[in-house]
């Protein structure tokens, strides 16, 4: 059987009766981010002890764990079986059976395997325990820890599904009334996420001083002013000085990537920061000129 991201044994006692991999990991259409892991079950009948006694048949009812992820060890959340409910059965011969788990996750539960993962691939360990039947009694069954490893662009694929068009889940969800104006710069800053999502840390800051700088070119298009001259009309001067030192700070972590040879490389956290910083700049600026 084909490990997939990573599989484990089955056991009845001392007995290895089969093996279980992760074959896939998907987005669910929930009301909030869960992803499935779809397995792939292998179960051969338990051998007796004695030669000559035939093979003993089982059931898995139910099955169930927890994800844990990082060095530490730590517990992203309960894996729940998801699907069909029927039982799994043990085989006199080699097949696979399907069936699965699901995760649900918060912002904050994907905020940490994005750490974890850190534009990389994605590294897990999947703890499963499962009910199973065997001749009328439960048996004393256990299933090895799986550790996996989900390649990168795997992973891409699921927060993809998991974010679409909206604002990423992985940040504080900033509700966008007034920047739909500025479509060019929210493209921007879609491409920003992407970049952090794969690593790019360095890119995913460049694109979010495009956002600004988009912003800003549309300002100026749409009133004939810079943007400093544009808010004073709305505002006191103070505020107008104050909001475009927030523009001008937008820009300049790209700035310095941009124009200083050498410039050391970007970590997740500053992109984010970069990325949100963006976000509520075009928020802002944007309602400050609403008509």
């Amino acid at each position: 059987m084909a490990a997939g991201y990573g599989d484990g044994q089955v056991t009845i006692g001392r007995s290895m009766v089969g093996r279980v991999a992760v074959a896939k990991v998907a987005a669910v259409p929930a009301l909030r981010p869960r992803i499935r892991f779809e397995l792939s079950w292998t179960l051969g009948h338990r051998h007796r002890s004695q030669e000559g006694q035939p093979q003993e048949e089982y059931q898995i009812l139910d099955f169930g764990g927890e994800l844990r992820v990082g060095a530490d060890d730590l517990v992203v959340g309960t894996l729940v079986r998801d699907g069909s409910r029927l039982p799994l059965r043990s085989l006199g011969y080699v097949d696979t059976q399907a069936a699965s788990v699901a995760l649900d996750l918060g912002s904050r539960r994907l905020e940490r395997l994005e750490e974890c993962r850190a534009g990389g691939a994605l590294t897990m360990e999947m703890r499963l325990w499962a009910r199973v039947e065997m001749g009328g009694t439960t048996a004393d069954a256990r299933i090895e820890g799986i550790r996996m490893q989900v390649p990168r662009d795997d992973w891409l694929a699921v927060l993809g599904a998991l974010t679409g068009d909206q604002i990423d889940v992985l940040e504080v969800r900033y509700h966008l009334l007034h920047a739909d104006r500025y479509r060019s710069s929210l493209a921007e800053l879609r491409l920003a996420r992407d970049a952090a999502d794969r690593g790019d840390f360095g890119r995913a800051v460049l694109q979010a001083r495009k956002a600004v700088g988009l912003m800003e070119e549309s300002v100026r298009a749409a009133t004939g002013k810079d943007l400093k001259a544009a808010l004073t009309d709305r505002i006191d001067a103070r505020h107008a000085n104050l909001y475009g030192g927030i523009v001008k700070r937008a820009k300049d972590m790209g700035n310095i990537t941009a124009h200083r040879a050498g410039a050391r490389e970007y970590t997740r956290v500053e992109a984010l920061f970069a990325i949100r910083l963006a976000t509520i700049t075009l928020e802002v600026v944007a309602g400050l000129l609403a008509e």
